[in-house]
């Protein structure tokens, strides 16, 4: 009676033991092997490119690789040189503006320290004289206790944040090394795509070979869905807040929408870390009527992102909203703030081995 299950609880800690030990191996190795990992798949992107300049066009299959991978550089170049003298130009005019801003900005604060705080300091002080000896002493106590705990924390934030530059200047050598590094080896991976595809496939045991094709298959449309999806939603705000800002009669609305669609990647932040404080400031300098407008625009934001967003994922990944969300809550759980860009990769391959049946084949193994 209890054989069953003990060969059954046998083959489930096989496959826990196996998933524990790819996930071991994938976060020891990751570290020294993801620059591999790129090329790999730079090289996947740039293989149709290749093939197709090799077989119509009859190039030789290494002058096809370097021609592609210049296309290739060339594109990624293009576009960040675009979008860099778009920020370029957008910064000069904030370099520009931005004093006669800090000025008014500095005039309301004395304002407000002049009609609203001072007379607020001179009233909590005359209640406090009215307090007896232990009571002042208790405040005062409460009160430099506070200062310390505040300028502690500050002095803390600010040595982590001096202690951290010299890191990353140091490691700027080291960027450029992986940077060459990646370029080789995408030239090398293209340049002998076949034989080098071929040699992984016959290493690979003929009882995986099925699955894995399947989850490949699967892989790839994932991915790729999730890439139309992330566009589309990121396109659809940056022409929101464009249209909107142009309306609004701002100028740069270029830019500003091109930084609203860089930050809208970064999941849970998205265009609310310019837009917030855009508001705030405006408000406080009292110009109200932008406020309202800003604050019109950026609900507008909001809501077209909440409505569209479960809808555009769900079509394009076949996956429904609240399992994306359930994943994406356990990758931020498991890897904080590096969940942010882990979560849509496990994402990813979770919806591959979804829908290519792979959950259901362990499921019927660990039944026996």
């Amino acid at each position: 009676m209890y054989k069953p299950l003990f060969y059954q609880l046998l083959r489930l800690l096989i496959v826990v033991s196996f998933i524990f030990a790819i996930y071991i191996i994938i976060t020891a190795s990751f570290v020294y092997l993801y620059p591999l990992f790129i090329a790999i798949l730079i090289a996947m992107l740039m293989n149709p490119t290749v093939t197709t300049l090799e077989v119509k066009l009859k190039f030789p299959r290494m002058l096809a690789v370097v021609t592609t991978m210049i296309l290739f550089i060339s594109c990624i170049s293009g576009v960040f040189l675009f979008i860099f003298s778009e920020l370029f130009q957008g910064t000069l005019f904030l370099a520009e503006k931005l004093p006669q801003h800090f000025q008014s900005f500095s005039g309301y604060i004395t304002d407000f320290i002049n009609n609203t705080i001072m007379p607020l300091y001179q009233k909590v002080l005359s209640y406090f004289q009215m307090l007896d000896t232990a009571q002042q002493h208790a405040i005062s106590d409460n009160v430099q206790q506070f200062l310390n705990n505040l300028t502690t924390s500050a002095t803390g934030f600010l040595q982590d944040l001096l202690f951290k530059l010299p890191g990353v200047i140091t490691s700027l050598p080291g960027s450029i090394t992986v940077f060459i590094f990646i370029l080789l080896a995408v030239f090398l991976i293209s340049n002998d795509y076949s034989n080098l595809r071929q040699l992984m496939i016959s290493m690979i045991p003929s009882i995986v070979k099925s699955p894995g094709k399947k989850i490949t298959r699967h892989l790839k449309k994932t991915v790729a869905g999730y890439l139309k999806a992330q566009l589309i939603l990121v396109l659809i705000n940056a022409f929101i807040v464009y249209v909107g800002l142009l309306l609004f009669q701002f100028e740069h609305t270029f830019t500003i929408a091109l930084y609203t669609a860089f930050v809208d990647l970064l999941p849970y932040i998205g265009s609310g870390i310019i837009f917030v404080p855009w508001m705030f400031y405006l408000f406080l300098i009292g110009n109200y009527s932008m406020t309202i407008n800003l604050s019109i625009l950026y609900g507008i934001i909001i809501i077209v992102r909440q409505v569209i967003e479960p809808k555009v994922l769900s079509s394009s990944m076949g996956l429904h909203p609240l399992a994306a969300l359930i994943i994406l809550f356990i990758g931020i759980q498991l890897w904080g703030v590096a969940g942010f860009i882990l979560a849509p990769v496990f994402l990813i391959v979770i919806n591959a081995l979804h829908r290519a049946g792979t959950f259901q084949d362990v499921w019927r193994f660990i039944k026996g």
